[in-house]
């Protein structure tokens, strides 16, 4: 469950593309929703009147946002936030663990906007929560969820989340893993639990969902970005769910630079807490053996 979707406001093409998402959704799956706009700390250094025109001009970049959803959501919980600092930091401190973190991109990861573009790398490393990032594309006719599968302990956590996303959308799923070409003579079948495992939880979750999986031996990132380019959504896991160590791998990374779909990164806190319930339920079966 979200407890507030935090939508990335600056007045950019891509910052509209990440609001529109997060209004569907949130019709979807409702709940509040904060605009939230960062005056960047850097324009301090031009001088006080120059900060004071900057820190006004966001305000009222967001209250017009915010009067605009309104009329459009009249019966919708919308706030708004003026946030200082650094922009993936003061978007880091104010979001919580249960929020969702919603941000525009341009496809190629230029930045063209004040909060958006090739920062997306650096927001999604430092949020503590989930982080939707969503290109400047046109997604109308999009329909399916691919998920990527990389290891055993996340597979069960990430298989279900993407079940219940496919299940909110009416659609089916995808689940893909990316696994190296074996040695000649060797078998394969290790490097498949995890998917395995994947598949099978999703089942549990939503046992009505269709549900394919797939293996492939291209580079993560590559097979990711070509099996979204049709689908509404893509969804990865945290590079770690370690709290102590940073969520952006080096196949995260790769993909939020040349996103063709939005990308939901599950947040830390809901891996870590599927995980220990499959862990449980594993444990649990062990006994009973």
């Amino acid at each position: 469950m979200v407890e507030r979707y935090v939508v990335a406001i600056d007045g950019s093409a891509p910052s509209e593309a990440a609001l529109e998402w997060a209004i569907k959704r949130a019709v979807r799956e409702p709940a509040p929703v904060v605009l939230a706009t960062v005056h960047d700390d850097e324009f301090g250094a031009m001088g006080r009147e120059v900060e004071d025109i900057e820190a006004r001009q966001s305000a009222r970049l967001v209250s017009e946002v915010a009067a605009r959803v309104r009329r459009r959501l009249p019966a919708a919980d919308i706030s708004v936030a003026v946030l200082e600092g650094s922009v993936p930091w003061a978007l880091a401190r104010y979001v919580r663990p249960s929020d969702l973190l919603v941000i525009g991109t341009h496809k190629s990861g230029f930045l063209h906007g004040r909060v958006l573009g090739s920062r997306s790398v650096q927001i999604a490393a430092a949020a503590p929560c989930g982080v939707a990032v969503v290109p400047l594309a046109d997604l109308r006719f999009r329909t399916g969820v691919v998920a990527g599968i990389d290891r055993m302990q996340t597979a069960g956590a990430l298989g279900a989340i993407a079940a219940r996303e496919a299940t909110a959308r009416g659609q089916e799923l995808l689940l893909l893993q990316s696994v190296p070409v074996p040695p000649e003579g060797t078998t394969v079948a290790r490097d498949r639990l995890a998917l395995a495992h994947a598949v099978a939880a999703a089942k549990a979750a939503c046992p009505a969902l269709v549900i394919r999986s797939r293996v492939t031996h291209r580079p993560a990132a590559d097979a990711l970005l070509d099996a979204a380019r049709d689908k509404a959504l893509l969804l990865l896991g945290p590079g770690s769910s370690d709290a102590a160590r940073t969520p952006i791998g080096s196949v995260l990374h790769e993909v939020l630079l040349n996103v063709n779909a939005p990308v939901l990164v599950a947040r830390p806190l809901a891996v870590r807490e599927l995980e220990a319930v499959a862990s449980h339920d594993h444990a649990t079966l062990e006994r009973t053996r």
